[in-house]
């Protein structure tokens, strides 16, 4: 008989997981959770549903877009978690302070929306991640034990010749701002560190051309006293009536008319064309720079140096990555990247991404220092804080499902065990064994006793 509704598929990129996959990801996880507990992390976890406004905070738009958010029964902005890090941090920030570390490892589904024509728009939307969260440690030594347990996770699994490439957000940010340039223009060249990275200098330049950070004309001061005057009106306009976001309790002792002042002039704030072109030359030629640890290290010292840029604000870099090499990881499976730039909004220091070797294009996860976020979520302190995460479905795939074997099940017969109760009856005594049994009900045998 023809049913008269239509088949109810799945969502378009998401995935049906089979028992193979899901026997090769408990094993996974079951050996990455030993090899973190070995160096001290305990597991925790979170809502899968958190409000918005927690994933947003730090991340804003590079996520936004990506989330799958609705409005709860209760009215609250909530979205499935597209990540563990600003949920961990939340929950460990409510807990006691402590003079220690704290050690935590998670695990467990994550969404993130791709539309058909993203980057990511053939991958799943939902995918398991298995990371860790070092919380209340400073560089450069926590950021070489993360490098290093990153590294050590994969080898557990049997993925040998892993590699992490390490780039470190605190050297862009330090070097533009040598250029004496506005928020917005560092802004704008932080975004373009990818397209730089491609040697799209031409279409960055266009960009900022069109959006006037390169220009011959001739600064008006009056224009800009007007400017002044309007951003200064919206500013106040939106403290005093809302945009439906809370600024926060964190303002100290600046008084509403301060912070009105230091955002329009942050906002209003004119960038020489001069020191725009120049900060955009430095970063187009500091974007290209990978390589060996060491190799890129010299080279990227030379582009600040030629741009008169002390070379000391590498020294971090330089420090993490001996701290890495202290921790046991080879030089040759630490690779620098100075144009590596995901989720830079969200890294305040080091970041890195994972791979099973050198020919494998294919990231198995990433991480990186967030020391700004504990404040950003509002809390009223900073708490140095690193941490990475695998995409495990991707660790899984670099794995051979053939390590992960389902023991074969044995079906019983009712036919050659006389009837359906002494099947039964068998299977149970298979299965107190610790033996996979049930019985083959499409036996044709399978009838009860006394029944014909």
């Amino acid at each position: 008989m023809t049913s008269q509704f239509e088949p109810v598929r799945r969502l378009p990129n998401m995935q049906d997981t089979g028992p193979a996959a899901l026997a090769a990801l408990d094993s996974a996880m079951t050996t990455l959770r030993a090899a973190f507990g070995l160096r001290g992390y305990d597991r925790t976890e979170t809502p899968i549903l958190e409000q918005t406004e927690l994933y947003i905070r730090k991340s804003g738009g590079a996520l936004s877009s990506r989330l799958y958010g609705f409005t709860e029964p209760g009215g609250l902005n909530v979205s499935l978690r597209p990540e563990f890090t600003s949920a961990v941090l939340r929950q460990v920030a409510d807990l006691p302070a402590s003079s220690s570390p704290t050690r935590i490892m998670y695990d467990g589904p994550v969404f993130r929306y791709a539309g058909p024509d993203d980057e990511d728009g053939g991958k799943t939307r939902q995918f398991n991640q298995l990371g860790a969260e070092l919380i209340g440690a400073p560089a450069p030594s926590a950021d070489g034990e993360v490098i290093a347990m990153a590294l050590e996770g994969l080898e557990s699994l049997g993925i040998s010749g892993g590699r992490v490439v390490v780039g470190h957000v605190g050297v862009i940010l330090a070097a533009l701002t040598e250029f004496n340039l506005s928020e917005r223009a560092k802004l704008f060249l932080i975004n373009s560190i990818a397209d730089l990275k491609n040697g799209e200098i031409d279409s960055v330049t266009e960009r900022a051309a069109s959006l006037g950070f390169i220009t011959d004309a001739v600064v008006d001061n009056a224009q800009a006293a007007v400017d002044r005057e309007r951003f200064a009106a919206t500013i106040e306009q939106v403290m005093t009536e809302g945009i439906g976001v809370q600024l926060g309790k964190n303002t100290g002792v600046r008084s509403p008319e301060d912070i009105v002042a230091r955002l329009t002039r942050k906002m209003s704030q004119a960038d020489d064309p001069t020191d725009f072109a120049r900060a955009l030359n430095m970063l187009s030629e500091l974007a290209l720079i990978s390589g060996t640890s060491n190799q890129a290290i010299v080279d990227g010292k030379k582009v600040l140096s030629a741009a008169a840029i002390s070379a000391d604000i590498v020294s971090n870099l330089s420090e993490i990555i001996a701290s890495a090499e202290v921790e046991g990881v080879p030089s040759d499976q630490i690779q620098v990247d100075f144009g590596l730039a995901r989720g830079i909004a969200y890294y305040t220091g080091m970041l890195f991404d994972i791979y099973s070797d050198d020919g494998n294009r294919e990231t198995l996860g990433g991480g990186g220092r967030y020391d700004g976020l504990t404040r950003a979520l509002g809390y009223d302190l900073d708490v140095p804080s690193l941490g990475f995460a695998y995409n495990l479905d991707a660790v899984i795939t670099a794995l051979n499902f053939d390590s992960v074997v389902t023991e074969e099940t044995i079906l019983v017969s009712p036919s050659e065990e006389g009837s359906i109760d002494s099947a039964i009856d068998s299977a149970r005594k298979l299965r107190a064994d610790g033996k996979r049994a049930a019985v083959d009900y499409q036996d044709p045998g399978s009838n009860r006793k006394g029944q014909g």
